[in-house]
């Protein structure tokens, strides 16, 4: 009968220091075995056993975490995971402007400009996988759901799915990143047509270089039977590059050919920009009848130095028409920031890129830390005109506070100015061009 509770005892003991860290850590079982088997409820040799199988299950069991990066999960063995994480970025705009002719007052208010959740991880060591939805405007939206695998003949990465092409380094750059609350006026080139589609690309890089090329089809969201195609790559080099100090140089092409009824990557062929997101005003505005191709190449150029950051670039696109001559539009931008109470911008070599701001002291009021300010200034152009299409032509300046609370949350003040306006089809009521169009916006973001 005692060996029988014995060996219940010990089946118990098993179950429950094997199957749970919850409740002690390894030396307060060791401990209790210990004093198990001094007072003879178990033999050393029960006690042996019991501790072999605690460390064997303990070597099985997955990690979680909860940090910066959101939650996440991985296996023992350190070849499968998931994490989950998210952004929300809810903005607030205003705007001042002379009484317009032929176009209604841009739109102020709030909005949920992006609302995202995303699983990413590895399967197999080698495979690795994203899926991210957009919740924002009360609709569903998918971003990025693809699939990458890392060759072991050859240090490149193969990814199929929904992704960014591979042009320009402020489209690559995540919208969490990014040193205004919008991007510059090179993305009215850019992004219609190479932001996100479907496709298979590749990607290398170093401690100092990375180059990625890939070809497209369309995006996730267009149903077209008969779609367009596209291809982009893109490569950068940073000549000088350590703790303090990155000088980083870049360029890309793009092309981008119409489907059969007309639409590019799912887009009525046009270019423009708004003033905000939601504003539903556009200084400048092309709209472009039987386009057969569309063509980009954009030159890059960034620094930083301890506080002090640069970023600047110049695009050039080319529009194949069916009918009527080609057209040529340009853009460019130069931002420059600078860190107040610490932090600097993170640059990823491997991807030719900013990453996000490091705060060295997060905030915390009891404590007196403030976390980091950034003062940024931004000064864009863009030239929609050419042969017989007048989409206009348009400067603007954007000055810019970012309140940098920890590596998760931030605030940015904007204020914008456009101005040189010609041409492009807002007038004012005395018939002439508008212009000095004005607009401040504040974010709130906190992203994981």
């Amino acid at each position: 009968m005692k060996t029988i509770s014995s060996l219940a005892c010990s089946a118990s003991i098993a179950a429950c220091l094997v199957t749970s860290h919850a409740f002690a850590d390894n030396q307060q079982d060791s401990a209790l075995l210990k004093l198990l088997q001094e007072k003879g409820i178990i033999s050393a040799e029960e006690a042996q056993s019991l501790q072999a199988e605690q460390a064997r299950r303990a070597q099985q069991q997955a990690t979680v975490s909860m940090g910066s990066k959101g939650l996440k999960i991985e296996s023992a063995d350190k070849q499968a995971s998931i994490q989950i994480g998210g952004r929300l970025h809810a903005d607030y705009a205003t705007h001042d402007h002379e009484a317009f002719a032929n176009q209604e007052d841009a739109i102020d208010g709030t909005q949920i400009r992006r609302a995202r959740l995303y699983a990413k991880g590895k399967l197999n060591g080698r495979w690795k996988y994203v899926l991210e939805s957009d919740f924002a405007g009360n609709k569903v939206s998918v971003k990025d759901a693809n699939l990458s695998y890392k060759l072991t003949s050859a240090p490149i990465t193969l990814t199929v799915g929904n992704q960014k092409h591979a042009v320009s380094m402020e489209v690559e750059e995540s919208s969490n990143d990014i040193m205004f609350t919008e991007r510059s006026l090179v993305a009215a080139l850019t992004t219609p047509y190479f932001d996100r589609a479907i496709g298979i690309t590749a990607a290398s890089g170093g401690s100092n270089w990375h180059a990625k090329a890939g070809l497209f089809g369309d995006g996730i969201s267009n149903n077209d039977a008969d779609e367009g195609h596209g291809f982009g790559a893109r490569a950068s080099f940073a000549p000088v590059l350590n703790d303090n100090t990155v000088v980083h140089v870049g360029a890309s092409y793009g092309l981008r050919k119409t489907s059969d009824d007309g639409l590019a990557n799912g887009k009525s062929p046009s270019f423009s920009y708004k003033t905000t997101n939601f504003s539903d005003l556009k200084p400048v505005n092309a709209s472009v009848a039987d386009m057969d191709k569309v063509e980009i190449g954009v030159f890059e150029f960034a620094a930083m130095h301890g506080a002090w950051s640069v970023q600047s670039e110049i695009a050039a696109n080319n529009v194949s028409r069916d009918s009527g001559d080609d057209l040529s539009f340009s853009a460019h931008y130069v931002q420059l920031g600078y860190s107040i109470f610490g932090g600097q911008r993170r640059y990823k070599a491997s991807e030719g890129e900013f990453k996000y701001f490091n705060v060295n002291t997060p905030f915390n009021a009891s404590t007196g830390d403030w976390g980091a300010l950034e003062v940024a200034a931004r000064f864009d152009q863009i030239d929609l005109e050419d042969d017989n299409i007048s989409g206009g032509e348009a400067k603007r300046f954007t000055l810019g506070l970012n309140w940098y609370l920890s590596r998760n949350m931030r605030v940015l003040f904007d204020y914008s100015r456009s101005y040189d306006l010609d041409g492009g089809a807002i007038q004012n009521d005395k018939g002439e061009v508008a212009d000095n169009i004005d607009s401040f916006a504040i974010r709130t973001q906190w992203a994981f």
